[in-house]
């Protein structure tokens, strides 16, 4: 079973670089393409109408969801909605949109509180959270539990794991509570208005989604090279260390 799943897990990661790349490549080389799917998606979302309120909801709960929540583009989901619909039902659609946050982050607190140890130490590595993730979670959720959980919402990938471990590491549920609140509603009010201003100027981004990548890889790469190299090199070693005696060589 357990090898069934590092396959699909493996094959699930391969499948989401892939179609980032197409992705990428067909909106810095063919932008015209990413121009026709937004505008017939914004013919759909018109057309959806107050099942706008749904989408919102159900994008917003699965995003936050552990593991799947890093694999739904819940977020760009909104970006459209918020844009198209938002933009003329701002109130309703940042609201349906924060329940749904707030309710999808939860369940993972939950089952975190619940079955966090256990699942992190027999399953965490498939989906990219080991026992040395864990512990740099934990660390920074003590530390600065209220800036993580709220600023966490915005993060692709962790998004969908800091709820679990706050719950793996004993967060207080009122505290989390209090944060997963905040949290969605200042996640929820800022995607609809960025999506206001994305479909309000998309054409402009879209045709310089070329020159905005690299503006953006440059900034990760320096930030990470001049504040972060050793975290990185810390974090390598625990790593290294926690699959030696995980996976002790037979040699």
């Amino acid at each position: 079973m357990k090898k069934i799943l590092v396959y699909i897990s493996k094959l699930i990661m391969i499948l989401f670089v892939i179609v980032s790349l197409v992705l990428l490549f067909i909106a810095i080389f063919k932008p015209d393409w990413i121009k026709f799917a937004i505008e017939w998606m914004g013919n759909l979302i018109t057309t959806l109408g107050p099942w706008n309120y749904l989408i919102a909801f159900t994008s917003a709960l699965a995003e936050s969801l552990p593991v799947i929540g890093s694999l739904v583009p819940g977020m760009n989901i909104m970006i459209l909605v918020g844009g198209f619909w938002g933009k003329i039902h701002i109130v309703e659609t940042i609201i349906f949109a924060s329940v749904g946050a707030m309710l999808g982050n939860y369940f993972g607190y939950f089952l975190g509180q619940k079955y966090g140890t256990k699942i992190i130490t027999n399953y965490g590595d498939y989906v990219g959270i080991g026992v040395t993730e864990q512990k740099i979670m934990e660390r920074q959720i003590e530390k600065n539990g209220f800036w993580y959980i709220v600023l966490g919402k915005f993060h692709g990938t962790l998004r969908a794991f800091i709820p679990f471990i706050a719950g793996a590491g004993g967060m207080h549920a009122k505290n989390f509570w209090t944060y997963n609140a905040i949290g969605s509603i200042i996640w929820a009010t800022t995607i609809n208005l960025i999506g206001y201003f994305f479909i309000d100027n998309y054409e402009q981004i879209v045709d310089n989604i070329g020159k905005i990548v690299t503006i953006i890889t440059i900034l990760v790469i320096g930030y990470l090279f001049l504040f972060q190299r050793e975290s990185l090199k810390k974090y390598w070693d625990d790593k290294t260390r926690e699959m030696e005696e995980k996976y002790p060589s037979t040699k």
